[in-house]
């Protein structure tokens, strides 16, 4: 089989929907696929041709991700897919090399992706990096600890609002929370526009509501609902697709809206961040169902300039021997030193006070997952002082989360 790479043209869409949709058991709805469209970077996607047909296919998309402290270039990877008829030939791992390559020669030292399967993408070099709460509360039991203060109202508001007002107030939460992505204005249309009946799955269209008080927005809410009455008796179900608050008062106002939302049985959201602050304002958190599922999978590409573009919590010096079995050239031996607020990285022959691999450094890199905690589950070796040292290091106020699936 002669297999050809390069990227997709705009004038094969059509092929790149349809294979797309072919990999992941999708009908390739065009008008559902077209409303993404202006997401795909086609000078950033690769496919494997086999002929005509298109095989294989993986794409990226320029984000700047927070990392503890700043932000970063990063290559979103996205719309990984390999045709049933060409599995177990090869093709993802040479897609997948010659993405990682790509990236790097772009002066992009992390790529990030959100995996379909959980076991594909650790031999690539990615380490699961956040994590998310799929979270479930009957309305009967929303009763919260204190009710906030009416400084402020929450209000439905029409699409065109939101689109100017709500990027400012996801930026403010994403600029201090570790693995949350720029939003290009593309992402906001596909968050916001009108679903088919057919995607909305018995679900009415999304809902926006806005929180603000005498400072302005300070907040919003997506969501939407399933009506059902069973025997007469109200028992719908309420999905929030997406809640942002740049401050408490704006979140407790936010979740007592939609806990008071009439005719609901059943409140739902995928994807909170894991210490979202939700369970203490209940009256009664058991009755808060959360799910832990694993979201942001990250791939550190340059370790210096990665090392030195975060912030750190403490000071001190670690050598750190990075192992990359996919991409040797991304792996080395560094000394990593943080003195007056200031991280330098650089090459060093010195002896390891820890050795790991890619995967596990880019697991704790967020601050995510403690070093030590890796070691003891033995994914890594260090000495105790060392391991201590890096927990100071890597750790963060708050624990990474991405709130976009891409």
């Amino acid at each position: 089989m002669d297999l050809v790479y390069r990227p997709v043209t705009e004038e094969e869409w059509d092929t790149w929907v349809t294979a797309l949709a072919r990999g992941f058991h999708d009908d390739g709805d065009s008008d559902e696929a077209e409303r993404h469209r202006p997401l795909i970077e086609f000078d950033r996607s690769l496919g494997a041709f086999d002929g005509d047909e298109l095989a294989g296919q993986t794409s990226a998309i320029s984000f700047g991700m927070t990392v503890p402290g700043g932000q970063l270039p990063t290559a979103g990877v996205t719309a990984v897919s390999v045709l049933p008829t060409h599995r177990r030939q090869g093709i993802l791992t040479e897609l997948m090399r010659r993405q990682l390559e790509d990236v790097y020669e772009r002066g992009e030292p992390l790529a990030a992706l959100w995996a379909s399967e959980s076991v594909i993408y650790g031999r690539f070099g990615y380490g699961l990096a956040a994590e998310a709460h799929a979270v479930r509360i009957d309305r009967d039991r929303t009763e919260m600890v204190q009710m906030p203060e009416a400084a402020g109202s929450v209000r439905f508001v029409p699409r065109d609002e939101a689109l100017e007002r709500w990027p400012a107030i996801y930026d403010q939460v994403r600029r201090s929370r570790p693995g949350m992505m720029t939003r290009a204005p593309g992402l906001w249309s596909a968050f916001t526009v009108p679903q088919d009946e057919k995607a909305r799955g018995g679900f009415t269209k999304r809902q926006l509501v806005e929180y603000a008080d005498a400072a302005g927005p300070g907040g919003y809410a997506i969501y939407a609902v399933k009506p059902e009455f069973p025997e007469g008796f109200p028992t719908g179900t309420l999905r929030v697709h997406e809640l942002m608050a740049a401050s408490g008062a704006a979140e407790a106002a936010l979740w007592q809206y939609l806990f008071g939302v009439d005719l609901i049985g059943t409140i739902r959201a995928l994807g909170r961040p894991p210490d979202e602050s939700l369970f203490w304002m209940l009256a009664d958190p058991r009755r808060l169902q959360r799910r832990l599922f694993d979201t942001l999978w990250l791939r550190i590409l340059d370790v210096t300039a990665a090392l030195e573009g975060r912030a750190y919590r403490a000071e001190g010096r670690l050598v750190l021997d990075v192992q990359d079995g996919f991409c040797p050239w991304a792996g080395g031996r560094f000394e990593l030193t943080v003195e007056g607020g200031v991280a330098t990285c650089r090459p060093t022959t010195l002896t390891a006070d820890i050795t790991l691999s890619t995967v596990d450094l880019a697991a704790a890199y967020l601050g995510g997952a403690r070093l030590s905690l890796l070691a003891r589950a033995g994914r890594l070796e260090g000495e105790p002082a060392a391991l201590r040292l890096a927990d100071a290091l890597f750790g963060w106020d708050l624990l990474p989360w991405c709130a976009d699936e891409f």
